[in-house]
């Protein structure tokens, strides 16, 4: 961190992940300076509470407060301020723990804890994809679809903390609610990992666990001609299954930026297979439906830091 840097008011932030817990010390112009991680090895609330205290412990004189991304539903900090966290996500045990006031209470520090997905929004709004757009919203492909949205500068909660939970998006309306027709499922990496091996003529369960993100897009680029061929067009269908869920929330909440995040997201063809299809969805829309704006699709640029960066901008907004 440069002198300069130093000179600004510096804070703590923190992403709590499935298998890892990763931490900065970041100031409030989004420089970096000491950071780490440890695994997620917890089996309770207070576990968790002792090791984040443990991390900050050595920085309480320097820093002004900790922003906290974690799985779960959160509301915003103006409506719970204790930060509780619901449901608890990939750590089952938080459900219904104030993580915000236990870490408050025992660092004598400003916490304040927000939702990963909106973290990852509002870090892209703060320092990355979304920077200077009025409305915006971030997609993470993982095993779902995480996300959030901002609008002025905040990330939306909605009225039970669920906005922006993209995973329970139906596909499929005219029929009841099947897990294979959500969003998660299409979408998700497992959905191009599905629509690829089906084109390969893979269904051997070990053949199918190796055919990962990273060996899908090696495929793409090294494979035989028939290998590329098939990935290719494994790729088209999901990125058109994509779009058509992308051009639904255009409908809603007609967004400047639509920012795809997300392991898969670092290879540019997965982008154009998004650009390209998004040109058959929008065909469609004719007559009455012409106005339609296009969703505008590019890639987050902040990779593993977003939710840091946005649990500090969530942190700085308190201050």
């Amino acid at each position: 961190m440069s002198e300069r840097g130093a000179a600004m008011r510096q804070l703590f932030g923190i992403d709590i992940g499935g298998t890892s817990v990763k931490w900065a010390i970041v100031n409030e112009n989004y420089e970096f300076g000491d950071r780490g991680s440890i695994p997620t090895a917890f089996v309770s609330a207070d576990q968790l509470v002792d090791a984040l205290a443990a991390l900050v412990g050595p920085y309480r004189g320097q820093v002004v407060g900790v922003g906290i991304s974690a799985p779960g539903g959160i509301f915003g900090y103006e409506v719970d301020p204790d930060g509780t966290i619901h449901r608890g996500g990939a750590l089952p045990y938080m459900d219904g723990f104030p993580l915000g006031r236990a870490l408050r209470e025992r660092l004598g520090l400003p916490v304040t804890v927000v939702n990963d997905g909106k973290s990852c929004a509002l870090g892209e709004y703060a320092a990355g994809a979304l920077r200077g757009v009025d409305v915006g919203c971030v997609a993470v492909i993982g095993t779902g679809i995480g996300g959030g949205i901002v609008v002025d500068g905040r990330v939306l909660t909605g009225a039970g903390g669920f906005a922006g939970e993209f995973s329970f998006l139906s596909n499929n309306v005219s029929e009841p609610l099947d897990h294979r027709d959500t969003f998660a499922t299409s979408s998700g990496w497992h959905g191009l990992q599905n629509l690829v091996a089906v084109e390969l003529g893979i269904s051997d369960e070990a053949e199918l666990e190796a055919l990962d993100g990273r060996r899908i897009f090696e495929l793409l680029e090294h494979g035989s001609a028939s290998e590329v061929a098939a990935v290719q067009r494994g790729l088209d269908a999901y990125a058109e299954l994509f779009d058509r869920v992308l051009v639904n929330l255009q409908c809603v909440i007609d967004l400047a930026v639509f920012a795809i995040g997300g392991g898969i997201s670092c290879h540019p063809a997965l982008f154009e297979a998004l650009d390209r299809k998004m040109d058959d969805v929008m065909a469609h829309y004719t007559g009455f439906l012409k106005d339609m704006p296009r969703p505008h699709v590019v890639p987050a640029q902040l990779g593993n830091d977003a939710n840091i960066y946005g649990a500090v901008a969530t942190c700085l907004q308190v201050l």
